[in-house]
């Protein structure tokens, strides 16, 4: 009798794992298609299997814990942690090469103080002339907003400028917000914010497109849009030539729209530069679930992403889909779409000198995408660096990550000294934590140097003059290993 039932119970207890394993494999497969790291897999097959094992379930949860809980950022979000980059407090933009036109003493301002003043004046504005917005707090409500049709110059741009940088707010409950389709025109210390009821009707706080060539956008903030800033053509123009810089870009909560969820969205421009600017938490959990920092796709040529903060997650929950830091041709179009009918997403293309983290994707992506340079980057908790397609080349070196460097679906890739540091799940140990000081909570003052060196001393030395993460200068034939040069001034 003993025998038989020492049997029956083992009988039993093979069974039912096999049950259990079943399942798991069954959860495994539906989840399996969600998640993009370890910690998010055993969370959601916890919730699958808890139904029929809350033992297994509470094992499968603690463990998922252990691997994600120091990959998140950790500490409150302060953008004034990184003082040299975002809105700076001064009435002159701060970057060097900014190029923000000084207005004559006689220059006509309009001063405005209630929010139709304001949308009279964004029609009515001549060249040359200010707008001036009171320190305030403006609800506008439309479709749309548009302004005058008579064009900015190099001389004479139109300027739409807070009274006191960063004492300005227009709450926006509109699907494009300021639709800016005419040349010269600056934005600045302004603070944008969606208050649409519906996620998918709060798409953009400012639609640069058709003729909108030289448009400067800088020391704003913009909270709460799918696609704060979007820039695209209009019929056979194409706005060339912007400079969007030292803004915040972020949302309050995820995202619930099938909309593109890309905080700085440029197709068919040229030679945008997109530098010093703080883009975080851009989560989107409708339609595939995809989002991204900012990119640039649609034929263009030239464009330059720099000195800029993305920080994919900055709470410790965890959220499905696939957040990506920043991309060239992400979101992808078609060929017919893109400028010129063109063959590639992006050509002629530069990632440097970028701070990318807690990412539960690649931080840096590259499709279709011709003569990309990625260098000098430093990426924190991403699954790394892909280039996909054929006709995709690029070249990638001096980056610090985590993760893996990538060539997919036959793209050309050239990769020279970037220092990828091991990641450990099962110890939660990520490698950069012996190196730098705090990078979970996105603190890059360097540790440990001698970590650093070989690298340093292998490091393709740069070909220009240029500025690390932190804004200090760089001179030519310099070599360096990953965004920052000398972190002096760069973190509170």
């Amino acid at each position: 009798m003993h025998a038989f039932l020492k049997k029956y119970l083992l009988t039993c207890g093979i069974l039912l794992n096999a049950i259990l394993l079943v399942i798991s494999i069954k959860g495994a497969a539906h989840v399996g298609s969600q998640v993009n790291n370890l910690g998010e897999f055993f969370h959601l097959s916890a919730q699958w299997i808890k139904p029929y094992s809350e033992t297994s379930a509470q094992a499968l949860l603690s463990f998922s814990e252990r691997v994600t809980r120091a990959h998140y950022f950790e500490a409150p979000f302060e953008p004034s942690q990184w003082p040299t980059i975002g809105p700076q407090p001064s009435l002159q933009a701060s970057s060097p090469t900014t190029s923000l036109t000084a207005l004559s003493p006689s220059t006509a301002t309009l001063t405005v103080d209630n929010p139709r003043a304001l949308t009279l004046a964004l029609r009515q504005v001549e060249p040359g002339q200010t707008i001036v917005i009171r320190d305030g707090h403006y609800a506008l409500k439309g479709k749309r907003f548009n302004i005058s049709k008579k064009p900015g110059t190099a001389l004479l741009p139109i300027r739409l400028i807070a009274e006191t940088r960063g004492n300005v707010t227009l709450a926006l409950d509109s699907r494009e917000g300021i639709v800016i389709d005419q040349p010269y025109w600056r934005i600045e210390g302004i603070h944008f914010i969606g208050t649409c009821h519906s996620h998918s009707r709060c798409d953009h706080a400012l639609h640069i497109v058709g003729d909108a060539d030289n448009t400067r956008i800088a020391h704003n903030t913009f909270y709460d849009f799918n696609a704060a800033i979007k820039v695209n053509k209009s019929g056979i123009q194409y706005p060339d030539q912007g400079l969007i810089e030292h803004n915040i870009f972020g949302n309050h909560q995820p995202r619930n729209t099938h909309y593109s969820v890309t905080p700085i969205n440029v197709d068919h421009g040229n030679d945008w530069v997109v530098r010093k600017n703080i883009i975080h938490d851009f989560i989107k959990l409708g339609g595939n679930r995809v989002s991204y920092g900012a990119f640039m796709k649609g034929g263009v040529t030239g464009g330059i992403f720099e000195q800029n903060l993305v920080i994919c997650n900055t709470s410790q929950q965890r959220y499905p889909g696939s957040q990506v830091g920043l991309s060239f041709g992400g979101g992808g179009m078609s060929q017919a779409s893109r400028r010129d009918n063109a063959n590639f997403e992006v050509s002629d293309t530069i990632m440097r000198n970028n701070i990318i983290m807690h990412c539960n994707d690649v931080g840096i992506y590259s499709q279709k995408a011709v003569d990309v340079t990625v260098h000098n980057n430093t990426l924190y908790n991403t699954a790394g660096i892909d280039v996909r397609f054929p006709v995709s080349t690029a070249s990638v070196y001096n980056n610090i990550l985590n993760g893996r460097i990538k060539a997919r679906d036959d793209a050309t890739l050239q990769s020279e000294n970037n220092l990828i540091s091991t990641y450990s799940f099962i110890r939660n140990n990520n490698g950069l934590n012996a190196i730098f000081s705090t990078p979970q909570n996105g603190i890059f003052s360097v540790t440990s140097p001698e970590a650093l060196i070989d690298y340093a001393i292998e490091a393709k030395p740069t070909t220009q003059t240029l500025f690390d993460f932190c804004g200090h200068h760089i001179h030519q034939n310099t070599a360096y290993i990953g965004a920052i040069y000398q972190d002096a001034g760069c973190f509170r």
